[in-house]
């Protein structure tokens, strides 16, 4: 199957007009594995003025010869005779990014791509103070020489930009790839229908990698029983290969996953659950936040401090492996994926408030965020939730975000039904007395009711009340989907 490049255009732009700026010379890429850095890398070099090498955890002798020969391989057909024997003798580090400074001159520019550096720089500590005194002497002399790092290991790709570095204060440009949005992730299988399109990214996510395995001939449940029930499936063992690459104690955080996956959101409950120390949960959770694994949400009216938190599972495909394989891997093994979906995923699919629905809220919160501009021009929060209170405030928001400050401040304030049922006045009579029972006599700009089918014809005439089908979700920015 045939790889295709689909959306990253922002971070595309920003490699571009770095490579093309003359006065800029460090960049560094991270982000999980699987979210597409090499991919993008790759798409983004430019033919005849690029050298691109891939680290591996070799001893430092190792690396370096590998490093100097991937080099030489790119810039052979391209330097003169005594330049190439330079880069071939090349002895250290310093000498062989000197050399290619002068190779930089030569062609113009030069950009060299280190993918994975940190197998580098651990192996050979003093690799970063080598290009900290490289990338010294090459800004002193105006050379347009580039050099891009990038690196899975959030913790160590940051460790780069920290004071304690030698880099720190060096790098002109510093991309953090996320999983691909809703709409990025539907171009891949542009055949399926958006209700098609919520279940994938329910069991999916958006990681381009998992992306690019989908067939569109096929449905959404034969493309998650081939790849990811059947136990020979290429993304069966994923999320324990995840875990285990980057965790210490995968036990430990798999249990506290798995607890989060069963609906236990709060602490409490996933102390108890994952049957772990109280005073350990914290490190845990923010280890997991680090690697895109947990998201920690705050209702959007609550201070920073607040300690009213919930926690989910960020990535829709491990939070899916969790909840349709893991209790059942005694019957995958036994049975083989065929089938499994039906069994073991359609019966929740669409019912289990963690699944389709929270996808489906998470979607149209994205959507919100990209069309603020129909309903407000001026200062505004972020668009989140007002998670429930307590008392005379229990009630909850699926959609809120707070507009302007002050006496002139307002909301948004929206409703997500994920039902098979049209969705009707009740809907907006339950939206606004919540609303009342959660921020009393707060001023609303405008309602906002999302549906998966539709809405009774009742409340189309509403000029105070916005509402946004699950079909105008996926026609918006594009043209991809059927019916």
């Amino acid at each position: 199957m045939i790889k295709r490049f689909i959306g990253r255009q922002r971070q595309l732009r920003a490699l571009q007009a770095f490579y093309q700026a003359p006065d800029r010379h460090l960049a560094t890429i991270r982000g999980r594995r699987r979210v597409g850095k090499s991919r993008l890398l790759l798409h983004s070099l430019e033919e005849g003025k690029s050298a691109y090498h891939q680290a591996a955890q070799l001893t430092p002798e190792a690396n370096f010869a590998r490093f100097r020969e991937d080099m030489c391989s790119a810039l052979q057909p391209l330097l003169p005779a005594n330049l190439v024997a330079d880069l071939t003798h090349a002895a250290d580090w310093r000498s062989l990014i000197l050399t290619l400074g002068q190779a930089a001159e030569q062609l113009g520019r030069l950009t060299v791509t280190i993918d994975e550096f940190p197998y580098l720089s651990k192996s050979d500590p003093s690799l970063e103070s080598v290009l900290q005194e490289a990338l010294g002497r090459i800004e002193t002399a105006g050379n347009p020489l580039k050099i891009v790092l990038c690196g899975s290991s959030i913790s160590q790709m940051e460790a780069l930009l920290e004071h304690s570095s030698p880099l720190f204060g060096r790098s002109d440009l510093n991309l953090v790839l996320q999983p691909l949005d809703y709409l990025e992730s539907a171009a891949f299988t542009p055949a399926w229908s958006p209700v098609e399109q919520v279940h994938a990214r329910t069991v999916f996510g958006g990681m381009p990698r998992y992306l690019n395995l989908l067939d569109d001939q096929l449905s959404v449940a034969e493309n998650y029983e081939r790849l990811v029930l059947d136990p020979d499936g290429p993304l069966h063992e994923e999320a324990a290969r995840l875990l285990n690459a980057e965790l210490n104690e995968p036990r430990t955080y798999a249990s506290i996953m798995m607890a989060i996956s069963q609906g236990k959101t709060r602490a409490g409950e996933i102390i108890t659950a994952a049957g772990i120390q109280a005073s350990s949960l914290q490190k845990y959770l923010e280890r997991l936040e680090e690697l895109g694994l947990v998201h920690r949400r705050r209702s959007v009216d609550a201070a920073p401090a607040a300690k009213n938190l919930r926690y989910s599972l960020a990535d829709p495909f491990v939070a899916s492996w969790y909840r349709y394989a893991i209790p059942y891997l005694s019957a995958l093994k036994v049975r083989g994926g065929e089938g499994a979906w039906g069994r073991f995923v359609a019966p929740t699919l669409d019912s289990d408030m963690a699944a389709a629905p929270a996808t489906f809220e998470d979607i149209c919160r994205t959507w919100l965020t990209h069309h603020l501009d129909e309903f407000w021009s001026g200062e505004h929060g972020e668009v989140g939730s007002l998670l429930q209170g307590s008392g005379d405030r229990a009630a909850e928001i699926d959609i809120a975000c707070e507009l302007g400050r002050g006496g002139q401040k307002r909301w948004l304030l929206g409703e997500c039904k994920w039902q098979h049922q049209e969705v009707d006045h009740w809907a907006l009579k339950q939206l606004q007395d919540n609303a009342g029972r959660r921020l009393g006599q707060a001023n609303v700009e405008k309602w906002l009711l999302f549906s998966k089918v539709g809405f009774d014809a009742g409340l189309t005439a509403r000029e105070d009340t916005r509402l946004v089908t699950l079909g105008e979700l996926y026609q918006v920015r594009s043209g991809l989907m059927r019916g």
